[in-house]
């Protein structure tokens, strides 16, 4: 028996010697070996039904995998959406078209038009309307084969009165904002990408309190037709995604070229300005691992 149990984790082997000792009293036609094998097939986790998280892991999916894993998805928000408060409303939206997005999940903060679904800004003197159109940008991911999943939390009118949502890295702590629900979304595993806004930080400020990667896409690139706006003359499109690496494959999957790598200095605070000794430590080993890394790191004096 002790060969048969090498590989297989500790809550499969109990469960499997369970089914066993069960069994001793069984008549002699019942073969123990194969009821083992059996019961240890069933109980170890599958390629196929293996969880689907980042970016990558979803364009290297299969179909099948990719509709397991939109499943997947909505089981995970039922479960932690009660404590996390992402969601404004989760109700699935046929792609309409195909690509290299196909039957992957996003949310989309709720600014953006969405035929069908909540679109409330956030505030409560739009609560209970429905959008009667699809924004741009989400028509633009739903033709590319993209399953929006439904509207995320934001604060009211992108600017004020934080929504509820919580940080998934720490309930205690804030997501963010205004896109909170988009990012905390994406951090909590509950969609692979999701979008949202920036007048000054309010893509990359969450991206960064929920341990996530956030794209502030370049002034007027896309458009933001459809999108209830704070500041048309400097609101911009926003993403949000699990690493780096993930917003390139979203970028290019969009249709947008990617360059070449471009060398660039980070500016470094010197001396270090008067803030808390834990944001001081914090920038300190940030610029430590920057420059173990091979990035330059240039001293600017705010003095």
């Amino acid at each position: 028996m002790a060969c048969l149990l090498s590989g297989i984790p500790h809550d499969v082997k109990r469960a499997c010697s369970d089914i066993i000792e069960s069994t001793v009293d069984w008549p002699d036609r019942f073969n123990r070996r194969k009821l083992f094998l059996a019961g240890a097939a069933a109980a170890l986790p599958s390629a196929a039904t293996s969880r689907l998280e980042t970016l990558a892991d979803w364009i290297r999916a299969d179909a099948k995998a990719r509709q397991a894993g939109l499943r997947a998805c909505q089981e995970r928000i039922k479960k932690s959406d009660t404590s996390i408060h992402a969601w404004v409303q989760v109700l699935p939206q046929q792609a309409t078209g195909n690509g290299r997005l196909s039957g992957i999940p996003f949310g989309a903060k709720d600014v953006f038009e969405t035929k069908g679904l909540a679109t409330e800004y956030g505030s409560p003197v739009y609560k209970g309307r429905t959008g009667a159109y699809d924004a741009s940008i989400v028509r633009d991911l739903r033709e590319r084969g993209a399953v929006l999943l439904g509207k995320t939390q934001t604060a009211a009118f992108a600017m004020r009165d934080p929504p509820p949502t919580r940080n998934p890295r720490d309930l205690n702590h804030t997501p963010g904002g205004s896109s909170s629900g988009s990012a905390a979304a994406v951090s909590a595993g509950m969609v692979p990408f999701a979008i949202g806004t920036q007048t000054s930080g309010s893509t990359v400020k969450p991206a960064s309190y929920c341990g996530i990667t956030g794209f502030k896409v370049t002034f007027g690139l896309i458009p933001l037709d459809g999108c209830l706006q704070y500041a048309k003359s400097l609101d911009t499109l926003g993403f949000f995604t699990h690493t780096p690496a993930d917003m390139l494959l979203l970028w290019e999957a969009m249709g947008h070229p990617v360059r070449r790598k471009e060398d660039f200095a980070f500016g470094v605070p010197e001396p270090m300005l008067e803030v808390e000794r834990e944001m001081a430590s914090a920038v300190e080993k940030a610029v430590t691992a920057l420059r173990k890394a091979g990035v330059t790191c240039e001293p600017i004096n705010f003095s």
